[in-house]
């Protein structure tokens, strides 16, 4: 029997369990120590601070208070009315016109253009309703002054009505209803389409482009239309008295040469000029502020003949008002 001191030289592992592969003493070891085994710590990233670091840091400084809102001011939402502001548009843009023509920018070929269109364009229909007008007209005043035996004063009637009212508040209104119309569709589809934004591309500006030579057509057209429906419309009036009520149409042309004043004719062309500066100015105004697709250019168009023959009206009160102050004596000279 071996002594103790021979035991105790021994190693445990020789005398108390067999030899073990190097692996399998590993996982023997360690199912023997389970003591032994420990987990090594993960590393978690986290966004927002543990507790521990929040209770060994200071405490964050306190937020500033917000400022005090400032109160809401009396227009702070407010917008204009749309008339308002496509009014203040048009007073814009016939500055901008008056600027250009003075300093002589135009667009002559555009102009030549826009002059066949307004003038030849409008002249048939111009001239057709100022022939029934004038016809309509001596109706009225034929069947009253014969029966008053005044007869040799219907042509200066005639006449005084036709050149100082009729002719060119009729033109102007029959302008409006087919040059205007068309303007202001013209415009707002191309400001719809952005094609406005191209001629600004391309180095034209829509206002020297479009809008000018528009109004100088107009302003120039409106003129010679006036004259021609003038004629026409004395001419209608004369064959119809002749014809119907038996009054010469010599006696109608004499009382309406006695009865016509120079400034007759030039009181009717001053209207003239600015009735078509009104309808081209609107027209154009209403229609490079049109938006929201063809609803809006349908608007527009509408709009622009409606405020156009008020324009044309406002102003013929305030242009009569201005030429034909105080009492006249023109039916005294077409009496004889």
């Amino acid at each position: 029997m071996p002594s103790a001191a021979a035991l105790l030289l021994r190693p445990t592992s020789v005398t108390t369990h067999p030899p073990l592969h190097q692996s399998s003493r590993k996982s023997y070891f360690l199912r023997l120590h389970p003591s032994c085994r420990r987990r090594l710590p993960v590393p978690r990233l986290s966004l927002t601070p543990t507790t521990a670091s929040n209770s060994n840091s200071s405490p964050p400084p306190p937020s500033p208070s917000p400022a005090p809102a400032a109160p809401p001011s009396l227009f702070s939402n407010w917008s204009p009315p749309r008339a308002i502001w496509r009014g203040l548009s048009a007073l814009l843009l016939a500055g901008q016109v008056f600027h250009r023509v003075l300093t002589g920018r135009i667009h002559r070929r555009n102009l030549l253009a826009q002059l066949r269109r307004v003038g030849p364009g409008s002249a048939g229909v111009a001239l057709l309703t100022a022939a029934f007008v004038g016809m309509a007209f001596t109706i009225q005043f034929v069947r009253e002054f014969t029966r008053l035996g005044l007869h040799r004063s219907v042509g200066g009637v005639l006449a005084l009505a036709l050149a100082r009212e009729l002719s060119p508040v009729v033109t102007a209104v029959v302008t409006a209803g087919r040059v205007g119309s068309a303007f202001a569709a013209e415009l707002g589809t191309m400001q719809v389409s952005e094609q406005t934004d191209t001629l600004r591309v391309l180095g034209a500006h829509p206002v020297d482009y479009l809008v000018v030579p528009r109004v100088l057509a107009c302003v120039l057209a409106l003129p010679v239309l006036t004259l021609i429906s003038f004629a026409l419309g004395l001419a209608s009036s004369a064959f119809l008295a002749d014809s119907v009520f038996g009054v010469s149409v010599s006696i109608i042309l004499e009382s309406a040469r006695r009865a016509l004043r120079p400034w007759d004719l030039i009181s009717s062309l001053l209207k003239s000029q600015v009735f078509g500066a009104i309808i081209a100015v609107v027209s154009c105004a209403w229609g490079v502020t049109t938006h929201g697709g063809a609803k809006g250019v349908g608007e527009s168009t509408t709009s622009a003949v409606v405020v156009s023959l008020v324009g044309i009206f406002v102003a013929d009160f305030a242009l009569s008002c201005l030429f034909f102050q105080g009492a006249g004596d023109s039916l005294k000279y077409a009496m004889g």
